[in-house]
């Protein structure tokens, strides 16, 4: 990871997650942008991380659970979208290299 410690998307992404509202809607942006140079992969393994972990501070049915699902669905979307970058043959070593797709695909621009 380009910034501190290897667990600072995961960190990031717990808060974004649990924080009221729809601020998780952009964190796959966010994460992109404020870690440029990870590995895309990298960045669905802190979303996935960040997901159990809530799912391990929460009981089940605490409206917490609720961002869990967010960072697992937001993990999934980016997991197709690093894929499809790749069946089509665009550069994905990076995280900065997702913007080129999403001017494709634009869901995490949108939101």
């Amino acid at each position: 990871m380009a910034r501190g410690s290897e667990h600072e998307p995961t960190e990031f992404a717990v808060g974004r997650l649990l924080a009221q509202g729809e601020g998780w809607r952009a964190l796959v942006r966010d994460l992109a942008a404020r870690w440029p140079e990870a590995d895309p992969l990298d960045l669905v393994m802190a979303l996935v991380d960040a997901a159990a972990a809530i799912e391990r501070m929460f009981a089940p049915g605490s409206h917490a659970q609720e961002g869990a699902v967010h960072g697992y669905r937001c993990a999934a979307l980016l997991s197709l979208d690093i894929h499809a970058m790749h069946r089509l043959g665009m550069r994905c070593g990076r995280a900065a290299d997702l913007a080129a797709y999403w001017q494709i695909d634009g869901y995490f621009l949108r939101l």
